[in-house]
C-alpha cells in the first residue's frame, strides 16, 4: 500500500479488506494541479482506496485494487 493512513479496523488484513473500495472516478486516475490542464484527471497506475469503516484513505497500485468494488462517494 502507498499512503500514510493505514486501516485501523480490527481483524486480519483479509477481514479489513472487505470494507475497502475505490471511489467512483478514482480508479487509475490522478487529479493533479501540477499537470496540464490543471486539476483535470490524468491516467495513472495508482487508484484511491478507502475504508468504509475507519475512513482510511490511500493511493495504491497494488494488484488487489483491481478486485475492489467501485462505490459512489
Amino acid at each position: 500500500m502507498s499512503g500514510h493512513n493505514p486501516c485501523t479496523c480490527k481483524g486480519t488484513r483479509k477481514d479489513r479488506m472487505k470494507n475497502w473500495y475505490v471511489p467512483e472516478g478514482y480508479r487509475n486516475i490522478n487529479y493533479s494541479y501540477f499537470q496540464y490542464p490543471k486539476g483535470q484527471p490524468h491516467d495513472s497506475d495508482y487508484s484511491t482506496v478507502q475504508c468504509s469503516q475507519c475512513l482510511m484513505h490511500i493511493r495504491s497500485k497494488a494488484n488487489y485494487v483491481n478486485n475492489l468494488p467501485t462505490k459512489k462517494g
